[in-house]
Protein backbone atom coordinates (compact mmCIF):
# COMPACT_ATOMS: atom_id res chain seq x y z
CA UNK A 1 0.00 0.00 0.00
CA UNK A 2 2.81 2.32 0.60
CA UNK A 3 3.77 1.95 -2.91
CA UNK A 4 0.19 3.03 -4.04
CA UNK A 5 0.38 5.84 -1.84
CA UNK A 6 3.33 6.81 -3.06
CA UNK A 7 2.59 6.95 -6.31
CA UNK A 8 -1.08 8.58 -5.23
CA UNK A 9 -0.63 11.47 -3.95
CA UNK A 10 -3.40 13.08 -2.27
CA UNK A 11 -3.15 16.47 -2.02
CA UNK A 12 -2.88 16.54 -5.72
CA UNK A 13 -5.44 14.60 -6.35
CA UNK A 14 -8.12 16.61 -3.95
CA UNK A 15 -6.99 19.83 -5.43
CA UNK A 16 -7.39 17.89 -8.97
CA UNK A 17 -11.20 16.88 -7.80
CA UNK A 18 -12.23 19.99 -6.41
CA UNK A 19 -10.27 21.90 -9.65
CA UNK A 20 -12.29 19.72 -11.56
CA UNK A 21 -15.48 19.97 -9.56
CA UNK A 22 -15.74 23.89 -9.88
CA UNK A 23 -15.01 23.57 -13.27
CA UNK A 24 -18.01 21.02 -13.80
CA UNK A 25 -19.95 24.03 -11.93
CA UNK A 26 -18.68 27.16 -13.88
CA UNK A 27 -19.54 24.61 -17.24
CA UNK A 28 -22.93 23.73 -16.17
CA UNK A 29 -23.50 27.49 -14.58
CA UNK A 30 -22.21 28.92 -17.76
CA UNK A 31 -21.56 26.62 -20.61
CA UNK A 32 -24.30 24.02 -20.67
CA UNK A 33 -27.04 25.72 -19.28
CA UNK A 34 -26.81 28.37 -22.30
CA UNK A 35 -25.28 25.98 -24.90
CA UNK A 36 -28.87 23.27 -24.05
CA UNK A 37 -30.96 26.83 -23.75
CA UNK A 38 -29.57 27.19 -27.36
CA UNK A 39 -29.50 23.60 -28.52
CA UNK A 40 -33.41 23.06 -27.63
CA UNK A 41 -34.40 26.44 -28.85
CA UNK A 42 -32.70 24.79 -31.82
CA UNK A 43 -34.40 21.83 -31.84
CA UNK A 44 -38.04 23.55 -31.14
CA UNK A 45 -37.53 25.45 -34.10
CA UNK A 46 -36.61 22.36 -36.19
CA UNK A 47 -39.55 20.69 -34.92
CA UNK A 48 -41.80 23.58 -35.62
CA UNK A 49 -40.26 23.77 -39.13
CA UNK A 50 -41.47 20.06 -40.03
CA UNK A 51 -44.19 21.01 -38.42
CA UNK A 52 -44.95 23.85 -41.07
CA UNK A 53 -43.90 21.40 -43.89
CA UNK A 54 -46.15 18.25 -42.83
CA UNK A 55 -48.63 21.35 -43.09
CA UNK A 56 -48.01 22.45 -46.07
CA UNK A 57 -47.69 18.94 -47.38
CA UNK A 58 -51.05 18.79 -46.45
CA UNK A 59 -52.18 22.10 -47.81
CA UNK A 60 -50.62 20.82 -50.85
CA UNK A 61 -52.32 17.78 -51.03
CA UNK A 62 -55.38 19.39 -50.32
CA UNK A 63 -54.96 21.79 -53.03
CA UNK A 64 -53.93 18.79 -55.47
CA UNK A 65 -57.11 17.16 -54.56
CA UNK A 66 -59.60 19.75 -54.88
CA UNK A 67 -57.72 20.98 -58.57
CA UNK A 68 -57.68 17.36 -59.46
CA UNK A 69 -61.70 17.29 -58.39
CA UNK A 70 -62.30 20.65 -60.17
CA UNK A 71 -60.45 19.42 -63.17
CA UNK A 72 -62.17 16.03 -63.50
CA UNK A 73 -65.75 18.24 -63.48
CA UNK A 74 -64.33 20.83 -66.02
CA UNK A 75 -63.54 17.93 -68.58
CA UNK A 76 -66.71 15.99 -67.74
CA UNK A 77 -68.59 19.35 -68.12
CA UNK A 78 -66.54 19.87 -71.10
CA UNK A 79 -66.68 16.50 -72.50
CA UNK A 80 -70.79 17.09 -71.82
CA UNK A 81 -70.86 19.95 -74.03
CA UNK A 82 -68.70 18.76 -76.68
CA UNK A 83 -71.38 15.44 -76.92
CA UNK A 84 -74.31 18.22 -77.10
CA UNK A 85 -72.44 19.83 -79.97
CA UNK A 86 -72.14 16.46 -81.71
CA UNK A 87 -75.57 15.70 -81.03
CA UNK A 88 -77.05 19.15 -82.48
CA UNK A 89 -74.77 18.73 -85.21
CA UNK A 90 -75.92 15.28 -85.93
CA UNK A 91 -79.88 16.39 -85.32
CA UNK A 92 -79.10 19.37 -88.00
CA UNK A 93 -77.50 17.50 -90.62
CA UNK A 94 -80.58 14.69 -90.35
CA UNK A 95 -82.95 17.69 -90.90
CA UNK A 96 -80.75 18.98 -93.77
CA UNK A 97 -80.90 15.22 -95.37
CA UNK A 98 -84.61 15.33 -94.95
CA UNK A 99 -84.99 18.41 -96.23
CA UNK A 100 -83.05 17.90 -99.44
CA UNK A 101 -84.71 14.46 -99.75
CA UNK A 102 -88.38 15.81 -99.40
CA UNK A 103 -87.06 18.69 -102.09
CA UNK A 104 -85.59 15.76 -104.54
CA UNK A 105 -88.77 14.11 -104.20
CA UNK A 106 -91.00 16.98 -105.20
CA UNK A 107 -88.63 17.79 -107.62
CA UNK A 108 -89.30 14.68 -109.46
CA UNK A 109 -92.51 14.44 -108.99
CA UNK A 110 -93.18 17.86 -110.83
CA UNK A 111 -90.56 16.77 -113.49
CA UNK A 112 -92.68 13.50 -113.66
CA UNK A 113 -95.99 15.77 -114.12
CA UNK A 114 -94.22 17.86 -116.62
CA UNK A 115 -92.94 15.31 -118.81
CA UNK A 116 -96.53 13.34 -118.19
CA UNK A 117 -98.41 16.85 -119.49
CA UNK A 118 -96.11 17.38 -122.12
CA UNK A 119 -96.71 13.76 -123.42
CA UNK A 120 -99.78 13.84 -123.20
CA UNK A 121 -99.86 17.68 -125.39
CA UNK A 122 -97.81 15.87 -127.56
CA UNK A 123 -99.93 12.68 -128.09
CA UNK A 124 -103.36 15.47 -128.02
CA UNK A 125 -101.16 17.25 -130.95
CA UNK A 126 -100.34 13.89 -132.91
CA UNK A 127 -104.14 13.11 -132.76
CA UNK A 128 -104.97 16.62 -134.31
CA UNK A 129 -102.30 15.76 -136.91
CA UNK A 130 -103.61 12.39 -137.48
CA UNK A 131 -107.22 13.82 -137.73
CA UNK A 132 -106.67 16.72 -139.85
CA UNK A 133 -104.36 14.28 -142.01
CA UNK A 134 -107.28 11.94 -142.29
CA UNK A 135 -109.95 14.69 -143.53
CA UNK A 136 -107.08 15.40 -145.78
CA UNK A 137 -106.57 11.82 -147.25
CA UNK A 138 -110.74 11.70 -147.07
CA UNK A 139 -110.87 14.74 -148.99
CA UNK A 140 -108.06 13.64 -151.82
CA UNK A 141 -109.55 9.89 -152.12
CA UNK A 142 -113.10 11.72 -152.96
CA UNK A 143 -112.49 14.22 -154.92
CA UNK A 144 -109.90 12.28 -157.51
CA UNK A 145 -110.60 8.52 -156.88
CA UNK A 146 -108.06 6.04 -155.44
CA UNK A 147 -106.55 3.46 -157.31
CA UNK A 148 -103.05 0.69 -156.25
CA UNK A 149 -101.05 3.11 -157.39
CA UNK A 150 -102.69 6.39 -156.20
CA UNK A 151 -103.05 5.23 -152.88
CA UNK A 152 -99.27 4.30 -152.55
CA UNK A 153 -98.47 7.60 -153.94
CA UNK A 154 -101.05 9.61 -150.98
CA UNK A 155 -99.20 7.56 -148.33
CA UNK A 156 -95.88 8.45 -149.40
CA UNK A 157 -97.11 12.19 -149.66
CA UNK A 158 -98.09 12.11 -146.22
CA UNK A 159 -95.57 10.93 -144.68
CA UNK A 160 -92.98 13.06 -146.04
CA UNK A 161 -95.49 15.92 -145.11
CA UNK A 162 -95.23 13.92 -141.69
CA UNK A 163 -91.23 14.09 -141.53
CA UNK A 164 -91.42 17.78 -142.62
CA UNK A 165 -93.54 18.51 -139.77
CA UNK A 166 -90.92 16.82 -137.42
Amino acid sequence: MEAVSQLINLPLLLSSAIGFGIMLWVLQKFLWKPVLGIIDERRESIETAFAEVDQAREEVAQLKAEYEAKLKQINAEAQAKLQEAIDRGNQAADELKAAAEESREKLLQKTHEDIEREKEKAIAELRNQAVDLSFAIARKVTRDGLDRERHDQLVNSFINDLKELN
